[in-house]
């Protein structure tokens, strides 16, 4: 999420509390205002100030429902720079209605309602400054203005008295935006980098595919579901062919750039269920849930082709890689993950002993799974 994405949420979060204060503050304003203005005209004041309250609410929490992306920051901030302004142009349109010249208590009236607005304008909208500065327009101009009515010293050492003040803060507010702000990135680096480490815990960090603990943790969670519910589950054991021979004859480096290659040309071929995983070097293995035998097949010839159409450049070299690869379907005689990787993995040297490059099943007969009540564990973190 983006600073001013994050700052608009913000500003909406704090002006959320209008839901419970605005209609019992425009309900005690208006009482007030019948001491200047007919009763009717009040209660019209009422009326509007409630019906644009309940639109800037709805605007509020149509944004907080809404997925908004950063690249939507400005059109939201539009959207709720109205819709809240209309607000403060309500309050601000005091000035108009209750203003009696010469009447104290009048005078009064309006320089409280409007210090009370910048002082919470301030408070409540610094979050987002271009927001905060247009909040600030109506009640600012409002209280400054007061002099082109009445321009006694008295009123103009009002209007001066406020215009310091909300020189003040909006200082304030501008102060606080700037320490909101530091908080907000802050979050967001620590967000980051919170992924970034749950990331590395079960990522394997040269392939970018599951690592070897959580590949087993999730292995022992479809093994688990598939004996509940009878489905079928097949195994993987995915071993790059000559692999030493490429570490020794071009590095280290030009190995992982191999490994990275075929990862790369096999996730391809990989249904969005399916988990592959890296156990360790250059070993792999595949998880393939409610797939039957001919289907595990099929996905092991097609990874062993993928991998073969590779040339992988290395310097001024090109490695041509290939894989063996051993296939085991989950049998109801397997008492574990480690017994149905065994199989695959005794599938797979025997691809090595035929001469690499190749696919062997498993060809112990697989009798049917029965469904058990083995509850299932939750899924890892």
């Amino acid at each position: 999420m983006g600073i001013r994405l994050a700052q608009l949420h913000l500003y909406v979060d704090n002006h959320l509390h209008d839901r419970y204060l605005s209609p019992p503050l425009a309900l005690i304003a208006a009482a007030l205002l019948t001491n200047w203005v007919p009763t009717a005209w009040a209660v019209l004041w009422a009326v509007i100030e409630l019906a644009i309250v309940a639109n800037y609410i709805r605007v509020y929490q149509a944004f907080k429902r809404a997925d908004v992306q950063p690249r939507d920051e400005r059109r939201w901030a539009n959207r709720i720079a109205v819709a809240h302004g209309a607000h403060m142009l309500a309050w601000s349109s005091l000035v108009f209605w209750a203003w009696q010249q010469g009447n104290f208590s009048s005078l009064i009236f309006i320089m409280m309602i409007h210090m009370g607005l910048i002082a919470l304008t301030a408070a409540m909208s610094n979050a987002h400054l271009r927001l905060l500065a247009l909040d600030m327009i109506f009640p600012v101009l409002a209280l400054l203005g007061l002099p082109l009515f009445d321009p006694t010293w008295f009123n103009i050492g009002l209007s001066l008295l406020g215009g310091c003040f909300t020189a003040l803060m909006i200082q304030v507010g501008r102060q606080i935006n700037a320490s909101t702000t530091e908080a907000l990135q802050l979050r967001q680096r620590n967000e980051v980098l919170i992924k970034e480490l749950e990331s590395q815990a079960f990522r394997d960090s040269l392939t970018g595919i599951v690592n070897r603990r959580y590949f087993l943790t999730t292995a022992e969670r479809h093994l688990l579901a598939a004996r509940q519910h009878a489905n079928p589950l097949a195994l993987l054991i995915i071993d790059l062919d000559h692999f030493k021979q490429i570490n020794d004859q071009y590095g280290h480096m030009a190995g992982d750039e191999v490994l990275v290659a075929v990862v790369d040309a096999c996730v391809h071929h990989l249904r969005g269920g399916d988990c592959l995983g890296r156990l360790g070097g250059e070993e792999f293995a595949l998880l393939l849930p409610d797939a039957t035998w001919s289907e595990a097949m099929e996905t092991a010839e097609r990874l062993r082709r993928a991998t073969e159409m590779l040339a992988v450049t290395v310097g001024d070299n090109v490695v041509l890689p290939t894989v063996s690869i051993g296939v085991a379907l989950l049998a109801a005689t397997d008492g574990s993950l480690s017994a149905l990787m065994h199989r695959a993995d005794l599938a797979m040297y025997s691809a090595k002993m035929q001469g690499r490059n190749r696919v062997v099943g498993d060809d112990l007969p697989s009798a049917p799974l029965a469904p058990t009540c083995v509850p299932l564990p939750s899924a890892p973190a």
